[in-house]
């Protein structure tokens, strides 16, 4: 839960800055220290510019939130050094950005809330991050700050890794990261392959997935509008995945994914596309480790928060998949509402027989009797179709 930012006691504050934001003190001095002008030390002055900035007049708090976020190094150091009010810290926070100094002294101070840690691990950049992720203490206090690093693009793979594999050993279990329970069993079956990799060559390569996926067209593209289109987009890029693992393209992506170590590759499901680049960099990649050889790297594939119902029907037709992905997708309530994905499975022979049965009550009597004909798939299933035929035609 985010912290509520509310303005602190009056009487909590230091007789200066109670004096000098308080309603009745003139409007040209309260400006003043919205505009960080006013003499005061620097603790003081964090105090005053949050005071302003969760006020009434909005004027005067767009102007300090704009202020906390602007102050000299030199200041900010002192000064989130020695506040201990979580509220402010969290301000300051929201105010500085990519300001990786003061935000590294922020994180350093023992008053900042775990919710404000955790929302800077889920934006921050990389030299942010690793002193996000150096505090094994705060992580284990506070879970979701491990989640947050794990699905931020900007953690390098090693720090994620690290930061999994202590949740692992202290027995959490992240609720926020679709396909822990694979990351866990790859994290405790890991073998002399997986320790080969050295983690700085890790990161380089994870870092160019990244940015290839990133820049796969020209420019950036808004998502698909129409459901027209994102079915179109998610068939261009299955296509695509497919000639790049039959050999049939050189596309050095799929080459660096597929070389990727199994931690990465599941990682790399998780994560989406970044904001304003085209969406079919993450769909690609997960169009390939969706037929990944490693049944843990394909299911968390399938599951990553990011699949489109439209890749789904794609996947549940494909019985080049593994069983566990077939069988994800048809326990998946979101997925199996649509009629298309229904029909895929049923005529997926990978599927499981009884979630196939289940379907085949929702089948136009077109489709079903086209089951009923159907060699591809186990011969109890075609039966249970004719039956099925029979019963309603005898009505």
């Amino acid at each position: 839960m985010s912290l509520e930012l509310i303005p602190l006691d009056e009487g909590a504050l230091p007789p200066a800055v109670r004096k000098a934001v308080s309603p009745s003190a003139p409007l040209p001095l309260r400006t003043s220290i919205a505009r960080g002008l006013a003499p005061l030390p620097p603790a003081d002055l964090a105090l005053a510019l949050y005071q302003l900035a969760v006020g009434d007049d909005p004027a005067l708090a767009e102007t300090a939130r704009r202020t906390a976020g602007e102050l000299p190094d030199p200041v900010l150091a002192t000064a989130l050094g020695s506040v201990h009010e979580p509220r402010v810290l969290d301000l300051f926070a929201s105010a500085l950005g990519d300001r990786a100094k003061p935000l590294q002294t922020l994180l350093l101070n023992a008053h900042t809330a775990d919710t404000t840690v955790e929302r800077l691990a889920a934006a921050a950049g990389e030299a942010t991050l690793e002193v996000i992720a150096q505090n094994e203490q705060r992580l284990l206090r506070h879970p979701p700050i491990i989640t947050a690093l794990y699905l931020n693009r900007r953690t390098r793979m090693s720090t994620a890794t690290r930061a999994l594999e202590l949740a692992v050993r202290n027995g959490l279990r992240l609720e926020g990261i679709a396909s822990f329970d694979e990351i866990k069993a790859a994290i405790e079956s890991e073998g002399e392959a997986e320790r080969a990799f050295d983690p700085v060559a890790t990161d380089a390569a994870f870092a160019r997935v990244l940015a290839s996926l990133d820049t796969a067209t020209a420019a950036p593209q808004p998502p698909p509008a129409t459901d027209e289109e994102q079915a179109q987009v998610a068939a261009e890029v299955d296509a695509a995945a497919d000639r790049s693992l039959a050999g049939q393209s050189q596309d050095d992506k799929a080459v660096q994914i597929s070389r990727l170590p199994i931690g990465a590759k599941i990682r790399l499901a998780m994560l989406g596309s970044a904001p304003g680049v085209d969406i079919r960099g993450a769909a690609f990649a997960r169009a390939v480790l969706v037929r990944d050889s490693n049944k843990m790297v394909a299911l968390a594939a399938i599951r990553s928060p990011s699949v489109t119902e439209h890749e789904a029907e794609l996947y549940a037709g494909n019985r080049g998949l593994c069983e566990e992905v077939i069988r994800y997708i048809a326990g998946n309530r979101m997925f199996v509402r649509r009629y298309s994905i229904k029909l895929s499975l049923v005529n997926n022979p990978k599927c499981p027989l009884q979630s196939a049965m289940g379907f085949l009550a929702h089948l136009t009597p077109k489709d079903l009797r086209a089951v009923a004909r159907s060699k591809g798939i186990p011969s109890a299933l075609s039966k249970a179709a004719k039956g099925l035929i029979e019963k309603r035609e005898s009505r």
